[in-house]
């Protein structure tokens, strides 16, 4: 696209422009102290000559960008944009336009751009802003970069109304903006006089002009106010300024000269060029005639071009527009033409539709649509194909590709299907994907959402090789059953459209460690957020999942795929049931609009998964298993099939069907590994593992059992092998038994798996939470609730930690009060209540049965123990430092001191005891996981705290000895195999074999 230079260039200030010193010197003042300035006044009031007079007092490096009505088109708002701000800043250049192409949402990019201004002291302008002031999207974007613009850098706006920035999201910008209002800009009468005066107007009052106009700039300098003009229907004008121009203005010139400037209203800067491209002869002598006259223009320092007032042009333009249709379409046609030549041609297209010449306009938009797709202005995109419908032939495949990209993109993938199919019937779906690879990649894709393998296979072998075939080339990995080897540029990333078919394909094949970080391109970044959600939630980080599909939800990049299938299993993962059926339901709208079949069946097999999860209905997830097993999907796509015959697997096991288990999920497994597909491996492992042990296949159950483990290894993450043991934990007790050392890794799942009850439900916000290490409080929207009875605080920590809905009244009296009934501990039992409701309404309610307490369903409460717990569960499936950091993270809680320190209630000494179990074990963990990692001083640290809680624990030891071994100081391991021989003399024993081996191994 190239720029209109006119648009990003300042306009003159005339010489016969007064100087306000007043004006300038509010506009400096104002624009110095704030960040952004808007100019709002009506057409006329002189905004434009105030800003660019104050913008040269000054100094600052100027930006000028003038907005167009075809600047509604966010893309090209921004690209203009970027040109303006490149005229001053080095570097900038492109770089708007390469996240463009890159896909990234427009408001995003504004903010990327206002960021790469730096720390320059760039004043940038927006002038005509009114244009766009009924556009939400193109304020969104102008909002976003005020935004993000650097403290150094000023942002003017200028327009003729108030714009609607909080309709557009952008109630935040409106904090740090100054206004200039009419009254601001009003001719003082000093001012009148000297604008009067040096108009050639001496014998015009001012203080008359003044009183009569409010000041208005325009309304002194060209008498509009007069009593002889002023009258309606003066030059037949219902307008007085119209009147006024009529008769004042145009009628004082000679027809000729009359016509040059009406025929010339479509060029914002008239040059003798410009005119005669418009058919109009001698534009050099006509413009130097009217050079003499007194107009209200504005001509360069040659006097060779001019530009019309505003309000002049409008009177103009509508002139213009009485004449006759034909004369109308004739001067706008050879605009466009000059357009064309210019190579401005997004406006060429505009000015083609505006004289009715869709041909010409058809060959404008071949050449420049796929230019518009890739910016993402598809509403442009859309409305120039729907202009253009009844003037294509069917040999315009250039619009064909335009087409498939806007399927593809607003993810209709049915309408891209029907577009490859009348291709296909006219016989030239293989011409068109010989030509365009990226024609034949976007068929392709239509076709695999729409289950139609054999013509997936038909484009690609027809299709110019490229990154988008090779990408294609990749994602049918999932389909195949055995796909040829993965080169070593298989799933590469270009920074194209297709990444984001990479990056479903790096999670469809379970190849999660790709998806970990975000990637280097800006549009793969944000094509790859819904994949990596997805990752995050299949390796056990449910935590960052959960942040980055909230940071995703309602936008345009959350997509099918995210808010249809990863959504339900996100809000199942949370413990939350009603919400991730009301997410697959609504989810399922959204398939059917996409027309992908594909989605179906993974919202089918989420629904099955919901059914096993929630409801343990085994015969009702067959029952939908069997629909996606007989549809075509399920029948020739190879990952498809592998995962129903895993949840289908899972589900004859619970029905005790065990031989039928066992060859479902032997096949699926089968499948897995001849195809290199791990996202299910783990799962499908261990269900086969209990199906082989069940039909007495002890060796054949193991080594299933010893598959699982190392798919989970191959992901890098435990997470879905702990919920299939979590399942059928008996596969890890029988594992568990014919290990001969106790820290296998198998120990290490067993460890896991102890915590793996622990909801997460915590993961969402919170209104109530209960701090119970080292204090107990609680704490309400973050503010601490003084209930001043230590009551209170129990009472509230037993109901959010108990589990249950409900407690009967009676069990509070007996857990609270150590099972005294008397008046005096029902009295204090009902002040703890009043005291816990009056600090959180409605946290309590009565239960539905009398005698019974609840906590309130319009209140959540959290717990930092429940909290501790979570943390432990997160950490239980996953590895490595990963694995370091959460402990550590739920270490801390627990490190703030004694659980509920002061509370001597039976209940309470229970769970002390309870979760100073699991953290003894949460620290050896971390201990060995630090050891295991290099961080051999944080080991050292944690195994003491291990020992000083518990010196009878021989591992721990162990471990002491293997840190201190490592660490270079043999008589530290001699002292840590006595310390252990002293403490376990107290029970009357003595090191294991074990150590004792580790000890003499250690000082080899």
């Amino acid at each position: 696209m190239r720029v209109i230079q006119l648009k990003i260039s300042p306009p003159p200030v005339g010489g016969t422009v007064v100087r306000r010193p007043r004006i300038e010197s509010l506009l400096s003042r104002l624009i110095e102290q704030h960040r952004v300035v808007c100019v709002l006044a009506s057409a006329g009031a002189g905004k434009t000559t105030a800003v660019l007079q104050a913008a040269h007092q000054l100094r600052r490096p100027l930006s000028w960008l003038g907005v167009d009505a075809t600047d509604a088109v966010t893309g090209r708002l921004l690209t203009y944009l970027e040109a303006a701000i490149a005229r001053q800043v080095s570097g900038v250049e492109g770089m708007a336009s390469a996240a463009l192409a890159a896909q990234l949402p427009h408001a995003e990019v504004a903010g990327l751009l206002a960021e790469a201004v730096g720390d320059s002291n760039l004043l940038i302008v927006l002038d005509d802003a009114e244009r766009i002031a009924d556009q939400p999207d193109a304020l969104a974007v102008v909002a976003s970069f005020a935004r993000y613009l650097p403290p150094t850098a000023r942002l003017v706006i200028i327009s003729r109304s108030v714009l609607p920035f909080d309709a557009a999201g952008g109630a935040s910008f409106l904090t740090y903006v100054a206004a200039v209002g009419e009254e601001d800009l009003a001719f003082t009468v000093q001012e009148a006089a000297d604008a009067l005066a040096l108009s050639g107007r001496p014998d015009v009052d001012p203080a008359e002009a003044i009183v009569e106009t409010g000041g208005w700039v325009t309304g002194v300098l060209f008498e509009a106010w007069r009593s002889a003009d002023h009258v309606i229907g003066i030059g037949g004008e219902a307008d007085p300024l119209h009147g006024y121009l009529s008769t004042q203005i145009l009628g004082q010139l000679d027809p000729a000269e009359r016509e040059f400037l009406i025929s010339t209203a479509l060029l914002k800067e008239v040059t003798p060029a410009a005119a005669e491209s418009l058919g109009l002869p001698d534009a050099a002598t006509r413009l130097h005639c009217l050079r003499a006259r007194r107009l209200p223009v504005a001509w360069d320092r040659d006097g060779r071009a001019m530009r019309c007032h505003p309000r002049f042009r409008e009177y103009l333009l509508e002139l213009l527009n009485r004449r006759s249709d034909a004369d109308v379409r004739a001067l706008h046609l050879a605009y466009a033409r000059l357009l064309v030549e210019l190579q401005h041609d997004e406006e060429a297209v505009e000015e083609f539709f505006g004289a009715g010449a869709l041909d010409a306009a058809l060959e404008v938009v071949e050449r420049i649509i796929v230019g518009i797709i890739e910016r993402t202005d598809f509403a442009l995109a859309e409305r120039w194909l729907q202009r253009l419908a009844s003037a294509r032939s069917a040999d315009r495949l250039t619009l064909v590709i335009a087409e498939l990209m806007l399927a593809v993109a607003r993810e209709d993938y049915g309408r891209g299907a029907n577009l490859a199919d009348e291709l296909a019937a006219a016989g030239r779906r293989d011409e068109l994907a010989g030509i365009s690879g990226r024609a034949a990649g976007l068929m392709a894709w239509c076709y695999l959402h729409t289950g139609r393998v054999a013509d997936i296979r038909a484009v690609l072998n027809s299709g110019r090789p490229g990154d988008e075939l090779d990408a294609m080339h990749y994602a049918m990995r999932v389909v195949e059953d055995v796909p040829p080897p993965l080169g070593p540029a298989a799933g590469s990333l270009t920074g194209g459209p297709f990444d984001a078919l990479v990056m479903r394909t790096h999670y469809d094949l379970g190849r999660l460690s790709l998806l970990a970080d975000p990637p280097s391109s800006p549009w793969a970044a944000k094509a790859g957020d819904p994949w990596r959600a997805g990752a995050l939630l299949a390796t056990g980080h449910t935590e960052q999942g959960f942040e980055l599909y909230q940071g995703l939800e309602g936008t345009h990049e959350q997509g099918v795929w995210l808010s249809a299938v990863i959504g339900p299993k996100l809000m199942a993962e949370l413990g939350e049931r009603d919400t991730a059926w009301r997410l697959l339901g609504a989810g399922r709208e959204r398939i059917v609009a996409s027309g992908s079949e594909l989605f179906r069946m993974l919202s089918l097999l989420t629904e099955a998964e919901l059914l096993l999860r929630f409801d343990t209905d085994a015969a009702a997830a067959r029952r939908v298993l069997e629909e996606v097993a007989s549809h075509p999907v399920g029948l020739e796509y190879a990952n498809i099939r592998e995962h129903t015959n895993t949840l289908l697997g899972c589900a004859l096991l619970m029905d005790g069907e065990d031989l039928r288990a066992r060859d479902c999920l032997a096949a699926a497994v089968a499948s897995m590994r001849a195809g290199e597909r791990i996202l299910w491996l783990s799962a499908a492992a261990v269900y086969l593992a209990e199906a082989r042990w069940r039909l007495g296949e002890e060796q054949a159950a193991d080594d299933a059992a010893n598959l699982a483990l190392w798919a989970a290894e191959q992901q890098g993450s435990n997470h879905s092998l702990l919920q299939a043991l979590a399942e059928f934990p008996a596969v890890l007790s029988r594992r568990l038994d014919s290990e001969p050392h106790a820290d296998s890794p198998w120990h290490e799942l067993g460890r896991a798996l102890m915590v793996l009850g622990v909801e997460l439900g915590d993961v969402l916000a919170a209104t109530v939470h209960v701090t119970e290490f080292g204090r107990t409080a609680v704490l309400v929207n973050g503010e601490d609730a003084a209930l001043r009875l230590k009551k209170s605080y129990e009472l509230l920590a037993f109901l959010a930690n108990s589990g249950r809905d409900e407690v009967a009244r009676q069990e509070l009296l007996e857990v609270l009060f150590e099972g005294r009934s008397d008046d005096a501990a029902g009295s204090y039992l009902r002040q703890a209540m009043l005291r816990l409701r009056r600090a959180v309404p409605e946290v309590l309610h009565a239960g539905g049965v009398a005698g019974r307490v609840g906590l309130g369903p319009g209140v959540r409460v959290t717990t930092e123990s429940e909290r501790l717990s979570a943390l432990l569960r997160q950490a239980a499936s996953m590895r490595g430092h990963d694995r370091l950091q959460m402990l550590l993270r739920a270490l801390e809680i627990a490190d703030r001191g004694e659980y509920l320190p002061g509370v001597q209630s039976r209940w309470a000494e229970e769970r002390r005891r309870h979760l100073s179990s699991m953290v003894q074990e949460a620290r050896y963990d971390a201990a060995e996981i630090a050891f295991a990692t290099g961080h051999f001083r944080q080991a050292a640290r944690l195994v003491r705290d291990v020992l000083r809680a518990d010196p009878f624990r021989e591992a721990a030891w162990r471990l002491e000895m293997r840190i201190a071994d490592a660490s270079g100081n043999q008589d530290r391991v001699i002292a840590a195999y006595r310390a252990c021989e002293r403490a376990l003399s107290e029970l009357g024993t003595q090191p294991a074999p074990t150590t004792v081996q580790l000890l003499q191994d250690l000082r080899r």
